[in-house]
């Protein structure tokens, strides 16, 4: 089971909103972390709502369980991360489709981070036939299994810490591998030396990517329907020093 719990909301003044920010998180020690990615999109967005969901698991009873691991903040197995996502899916589809109706903002006109094993869950509703969203940013996160097909109508963009305790690093690298093999639109970044994949370089690594990574329909879109797909392996500037 899970409990969504809505633990702020940022609107710009006059509530002239443009656009939706939905920052899913499972790590209430992350706060001073949080506090500053929220920061960073409100100055870079001034039309912007953001809102911050902490992920709760409602029954952790059971020590053993995902739900209690994820209380004590431990790592979690590839079978209990596959069954946070099952339990958590439609949780998670239910509020972001709620408050897009709430703004009255489009599916393009929302952007979704998730954090930790919350990106985990955020990253599987890109499978979806009709996106959940126009982009995509996940911080130390991971597909349970790989897609065999995305849609082109949202950007993913992938941070990780490259000593990430939780997840591997190298799960950002091959997913971002594997979406290009697919023609799917994605981005990595790896911060060197750094431990925690919501840390402020890569949160202002994700603010530079939204700013200027134009997404690849809007390539194809311009170029018609023949078209080469731009190159988006590994670049020099995927790794953060």
């Amino acid at each position: 089971m899970t409990a969504l719990v809505t633990e702020r909301i940022l609107v710009p003044g006059k509530n002239d909103i443009k656009q939706l920010f939905i920052i899913f998180f499972d790590d209430t020690r992350q706060k001073d972390n949080l506090d500053v990615l929220v920061q960073q999109i409100c100055q870079n967005f001034e039309n912007a709502a953001v809102v911050a969901v902490c992920h709760y698991p409602a029954q952790a009873n059971k020590p053993d369980s995902w739900e209690g691991k994820l209380l004590q903040h431990q790592a979690l197995s590839e079978a209990e991360l596959g069954q946070m996502v099952a339990q958590s899916s439609e949780q998670y589809l239910a509020y972001i489709n709620g408050k897009q109706q709430e703004y009255g903002l489009p599916v393009q006109a929302t952007a979704l981070i998730g954090v930790g094993y919350a990106a985990s869950v955020v990253l599987e509703l890109t499978k979806a036939e009709q996106v959940p969203a126009g982009r995509i940013i996940t911080f130390g996160g991971r597909f349970v299994q790989l897609p065999e097909s995305l849609s082109i109508e949202q950007t993913i963009h992938l941070l990780h810490a490259d000593e990430d305790e939780k997840v591997n690093f190298h799960f950002a690298r091959d997913t971002h591998l594997h979406i290009d093999q697919i023609q799917g639109d994605a981005t990595v970044d790896i911060a060197n030396k750094t431990k925690n994949s919501l840390d402020p370089v890569l949160s202002k690594r994700m603010i530079e990517r939204l700013l200027t990574c134009v997404p690849l329909r809007y390539w194809q879109e311009a170029e018609g329907s023949e078209y080469e797909l731009r190159e988006t392996g590994p670049e020099d500037d995927d790794t953060i020093h």
